[in-house]
């Protein structure tokens, strides 16, 4: 079993990859029937039955000390961000979200140091100038003619992924008494929740349902992407950390933008040169955030 558990590793985080990548191209499925703001709900409503199915027994560990680290955890981690990917893409192409969400490891560093005092290095700096740059110019509407007056809503995925940086932040500060998975369970119930009623009271939800004949087929690949993109990708991707380790899991952040520009470019949508400047800069950038642990990795 020792000999398998680097294969198993390595296939675990390709269908991770895939699936985060795919996420995007979903969500633009999913807004064939309804608008962001209804993807971005049901997809929490798909995730938080899922993970109640599969881990209801851990709702129990909850405690009151962690009230406030849930909570923003669960909107700043999961919910807002969700509804700003959701809203961008009705106005800009799903390759374009997969790439600026690879900018979340920068952010994350930059919230760590910045609130937790967390020390970085020249290189480290380095890492995060050349992601930022390359973020800049893809999204530079000068430069992308496939944005042009659409940037706004490019930006919004940006504010999507430093408010994933905040979560992930919480969960390392506050959270670390509670396992991954009961996290993520007690956070998307949080969400779940509002995400119902926000769902029923205040969109035209139902009505969609019941005269739009696209409704059905983006249901489906919205509920592709609340239990696959969300809660089973975060059960495969705790079982990552485990069996292999943190930095190996985090590294799929590396490939989600190739799969998700994959699925763009299959879908129709333009991949410009800025795109690929773009997403080689990011790349780069996130690479010299964790060169060093990378160094220490191999060698060890």
């Amino acid at each position: 079993m020792k000999n398998n558990q680097p294969l198993i590793n390595a296939g675990i985080f390709l269908l991770l990859a895939l699936t985060w990548g795919s996420s995007f191209i979903l969500m633009k499925k999913g807004l064939v029937a309804f608008d962001g703001v209804q993807v971005a709900l049901l997809r929490i409503v798909y995730a938080s039955i899922f993970i109640l199915a599969v881990g209801w027994r851990r709702l129990n560990r909850f405690q009151k000390k962690d009230a406030a680290p849930i909570l923003i955890v669960g909107f700043f981690g999961n919910g807002i961000p969700y509804v700003f990917f959701a809203w961008a893409l009705m106005h800009i192409d799903s390759s374009i979200g997969g790439i600026t969400n690879s900018l979340t490891p920068l952010f994350t560093l930059i919230v760590g140091a910045v609130v937790f005092r967390t020390r970085i290095k020249v290189l480290q700096v380095l890492g995060i100038i050349i992601g930022l740059a390359g973020a800049l110019y893809m999204l530079n509407p000068s430069e992308n003619v496939a944005l042009g007056d659409k940037w706004p809503y490019a930006l919004l995925t940006v504010a999507a992924s430093f408010m994933y940086s905040i979560g992930i932040n919480t969960i390392s500060a506050k959270l670390q008494h509670l396992d991954s998975i009961t996290i993520t369970l007690l956070a998307l119930v949080t969400v779940g929740v509002p995400a119902v009623l926000g769902l029923i009271l205040f969109t035209d939800f139902i009505h969609v349902v019941s005269t739009n004949p696209d409704a059905l087929a983006s249901l489906g690949y919205i509920a592709i992407l609340g239990v696959m993109g969300t809660g089973f990708a975060i059960i495969l991707f705790n079982y990552l950390i485990k069996k292999a380790s943190a930095l190996y899991a985090v590294s799929i952040t590396y490939l989600v933008p190739i799969v998700a520009l994959g699925w763009g470019f299959a879908d129709g949508e333009v991949v410009t040169a800025a795109h690929i400047i773009g997403i080689t800069a990011i790349l780069t950038g996130v690479y010299l955030v964790n060169a060093n642990k990378i160094k220490k990795a191999t060698r060890g």
